[in-house]
């Protein structure tokens, strides 16, 4: 039966494609056009300079990373998928820390505070000697354990740490001293080994006296990035160590609200989503015809240039089916568009959010299939199939999907992570198996933190190049923003390229209730071509009475603060 699986998983596999991708776009600083920017592929070695005009060409396959370096400014590193064809970057104006030089401001303690008093709730904090640091704005790679990750026999730091961070070797000594060395070019003896900061304190020697269990959270700093705060004593890397007995705990029994914590006003007007956008002329004439055939007319007169164009088609199937209730030519449409975007993810993803927010769960179903057998080693292929499976009321279907992947991620068919798609995937798990435990006799399970919150805000978004910046305002005007952009968050957005996810979830209490405002601004996706964003909406979560809603959005219009929806729900919010 395990033969039969895995060679059903390869034949799966077969349909990839795995072919070069030409790969254009212009290379600016939000302005003007920059030239002589390198364009590096680092999987292929192979190298090319933008033109006069900005603009580039370059080969690369699906999961390669191409790095774009100028003088003067930060280099970006963008990750190829399977679609990708045009890639636009924007290049910001890289800011040099002068040496033997510190600036304190009543900025940077703020920032500090803020920090501090999230550090009970957010795992990927860790406090150094040089501060709090955050792991998703952090330059480089930052890998966060936590002490639900410290579970171990081990009473010696050293043996616990032997396999815990990828790209290290530790040497034990007879007298259970220990040395930590960062794996790369030449011997062990010609390397620096590791310093270790354990609670602010910096120790050269390795901490055999540490118990495992004492430990709240570990961090591993490479040197590259350590030496910029340590100096060259960092030059071999820097394990990062938060004790118990050394961290400092927010009552877990108080909760506060992140919107409060900057003291954040909105100011400005904020638009709602689509007013003031500019329109295709195409779609314009169809909303101002004032009969089904004359908008059918239209139709079939911008089809003569755009019957080939997905935007176009879907633009128009919604028209016919939302504005006009023309279901059959709708469907039409439906059938043609499908057929174009065949072979494309990212339109067919879209389709589905669009289907799913008609209320139309069988069709939306047979997109999410399609997209699946399109990127069977994308994690959101899972997550998205699997909620179809429970919009259709088949559960035992959305249990086998969830089976099928962790059973991949255990093989080492897929890339796997600790932090933000396996907190998600993990709250998808539990959320089917506490709802239902009945019907498919599933032994109750603990409770998890997701228990304590009411309501859960899942947004998914079709295009994973997309940037925007997410806005809750509380019913006192303030906000909290999360911001899904490269500059603000590089890792993490590497992760979902690298692990094949694009959602974010959030949750809320009912402790103060008010009316809040869910607001977005769009900043593009280094293309021409709108991005959908598919907001869920989980009310009495993890009850019996559980309900969901999905609301759809098509983001075009860049640089605007647009208001998406109202909720009367909580004043907390807390992202994985």
């Amino acid at each position: 039966m395990r033969l039969l699986f895995f060679v059903g998983f390869i034949i799966l596999f077969s349909g990839l494609s795995f072919g070069q991708n030409t790969i254009t776009g212009r290379i600016t600083d939000g302005k003007s056009s920059l030239p002589n920017v390198k364009v590096y592929n680092l999987t292929s070695g192979a190298q090319i300079s933008s033109d006069t005009q900005g603009t580039y060409r370059i080969q690369a396959k699906p999961r390669e990373e191409l790095q774009f370096t100028y003088m003067g400014m930060d280099t970006v590193s963008i990750i190829v998928e399977d679609v990708t064809r045009i890639l636009n970057v924007k290049m910001d104006l890289k800011i040099e820390e002068l040496d033997e030089v510190e600036l304190v401001s009543e900025v940077g303690r703020n920032k500090q505070r803020i920090l501090e008093q999230q550090y009970a709730t957010n795992k990927n904090l860790i406090r150094t000697a040089f501060g709090i640091i955050d792991k998703e704005t952090f330059a480089g790679r930052l890998p966060i354990l936590t002490n639900k990750d410290m579970i171990s026999n081990h009473y010696n730091f050293g043996m616990y740490l032997i396999g815990k961070f990828a790209g290290t070797k530790v040497i034990l000594n007879r007298d259970y001293t220990f040395q930590v060395y960062s794996r790369g070019m030449g011997s062990i003896m010609a390397q620096q080994p590791m310093i270790y900061d354990i609670d602010s304190q910096i120790f050269t020697e390795g901490p055999s006296w540490l118990d495992p269990n004492n430990i709240e959270r570990v961090a591993l700093m490479p040197g590259i990035m350590a030496t910029a705060k340590y100096g060259t004593i960092g030059a071999g890397g820097v394990i990062v160590v938060n004790t118990k007995n050394g961290t400092y705990k927010a009552n877990p029994k108080e909760p506060y609200d992140y919107a409060k914590l900057r003291n954040n006003y909105i100011k400005g007007g904020v638009v709602q989503n689509g007013k003031g956008a500019s329109l295709p002329q195409y779609l314009i004439d169809l909303q101002n015809s004032e009969s089904f055939e004359a908008a059918k007319a239209v139709y079939n007169e911008k089809g003569q240039v755009y019957v080939n164009h997905p935007n176009f088609l879907l633009d128009a199937y919604v028209h016919f089916f939302e504005d006009r209730g023309e279901v059959e030519f709708a469907d039409s449409i439906l059938e043609r568009l499908v057929e174009v975007t065949d072979k494309n993810p990212v339109m067919l993803k879209a389709l589905a959010y669009v289907l799913e927010n008609e209320d139309r769960p069988k069709e939306a179903h047979e997109i999410y299939k399609k997209v699946y057998k399109l990127r069977p080693d994308y994690a959101q292929s899972y997550i998205d199939l699997a909620n179809s499976y429970r919009n259709l009321d088949m559960p035992e279907s959305a249990t086998s999907l969830f089976a099928r992947h962790s059973y991949l991620l255990d093989e080492g068919m897929l890339q796997n992570d600790s932090l933000n798609l396996a907190t998600l995937m993990q709250r998808e798990i539990d959320n089917l198996f506490l709802l239902e435990n009945s019907s498919m006799k599933i032994h109750k399970r603990k409770k998890t933190e997701q228990d304590f919150y009411s309501t859960r805000l899942v947004f998914e978004w079709s295009d994973s190049e997309a940037e925007f910046d997410l806005q809750f305002v509380n019913p006192e005007n303030q906000y909290f923003n999360w911001k899904h952009s490269l500059a603000e968050m590089p890792e993490r957005i590497r992760s979902e390229k690298r692990l094949g996810f694009s959602m974010a979830d959030f949750l809320l209490d009912d402790e103060l209730a008010g009316v809040w405002k869910i607001n977005v601004t769009y900043l593009g996706n280094k293309q021409l071509s709108p991005t959908y964003l598919k907001a869920t909406i989980y009310k009495n979560y993890g009850s019996k009475i559980q309900s969901k809603e999905v609301k759809v959005f098509k983001l075009s219009t860049k640089g605007v603060n647009q208001q998406l929806f109202d909720l009367r729900l909580p004043s907390r919010v807390a992202n994985n």
